[in-house]
């Protein structure tokens, strides 16, 4: 086979192939964004959820000082911020509005000092507050409880969408993908093995690329109603994450050529 062959039969077939994996790539892209989305907005809405620690008004700064430290020795946790009363008393203006009555007999002194927690782990949630209650200079501890069965009601549904999208998805994928080249090596029959699978790696590179432009300007579009709904949008065109895709178009581009070579072989056989 020429060159003249190859160019023949990639003109005859190439809008064939690149329309057919450019549809397949523009719905796993959507997928792994939409993955990708859901699975670091649950990570951003954990942020969010803090553990209180009310501590005795009477309490010196010390004794506060050496419970951060046991608990740091103890669990390992994204931050945990001691809070002045003047620094709550403050916070509390912000909330309420300075303007407020309760502010015109109120003071500093009749809030309890506060210990902020952000856990890493929302499994540790249970254990920290049980640590926490122990000490006798922790009068309350609060969380929102209401909010931490939701992210867990929303990590299940993320969990089934993967387990979906990594079974099913790959395996459409390759099967998609052996029904396409089969389809093309019917209609186009060209026998030479390695042009099979350069016409692949340049069709299926400029599909998933042109499936990716176009991901990612409609993304830019829309980015700032589908960020009200998942706050990790903004971050997904970056570096990181378009290495990941492009990883995934080589694994992927693998299994293509080596697909069109095994078809290519039985056919030459």
């Amino acid at each position: 086979m020429g060159s003249r062959d190859f160019i023949e039969g990639l003109k005859n077939k190439g809008f064939f192939v690149f329309i057919g994996f450019f549809i397949l790539y523009i719905l796993l892209l959507f997928l792994i964004i939409f993955i990708t989305s859901m699975n670091g907005s649950l990570n951003l809405w954990a942020e969010k959820i803090k553990i209180y620690a009310f501590v005795n008004p009477k309490t010196s700064d010390s004794d506060i000082v050496k419970l951060l430290t046991d608990l740091k020795s103890n669990f390992h946790f994204k931050e945990a911020t001691y809070i002045t009363q003047k620094e709550a008393w403050e916070k509390l203006k912000e909330v309420v509005g300075r303007e407020n009555d309760i502010f015109a007999w109120g003071s500093p002194d009749s809030l309890p000092k506060t210990i902020e927690i952000t856990p890493s782990l929302l499994e540790n949630i249970p254990d920290i507050i049980r640590y926490l209650l122990n000490y006798n200079i922790v009068e309350d501890v609060r969380y929102p409880e209401e909010m931490v069965t939701q992210w867990y009601n929303l990590q299940g549904l993320v969990e089934i969408i993967k387990k979906i999208f990594t079974y099913l998805g790959s395996l459409s994928f390759l099967l998609l993908s052996v029904e396409l080249l089969t389809h093309t090596h019917l209609a186009y029959p060209i026998f030479s093995v390695p042009s099979q699978i350069i016409e692949n790696i340049i069709i299926t590179t400029i599909s998933f690329f042109s499936a990716l432009a176009s991901i990612s300007f409609l993304g830019n579009i829309f980015k700032d109603h589908i960020s009200t709904i998942l706050p990790y949008f903004s971050y997904v065109f970056d570096l990181k994450h378009i290495l990941i895709w492009t990883f995934y178009f080589v694994i992927s581009n693998v299994i293509i050529s080596f697909t069109s070579a095994l078809i290519s072989f039985q056919r030459l056989r």
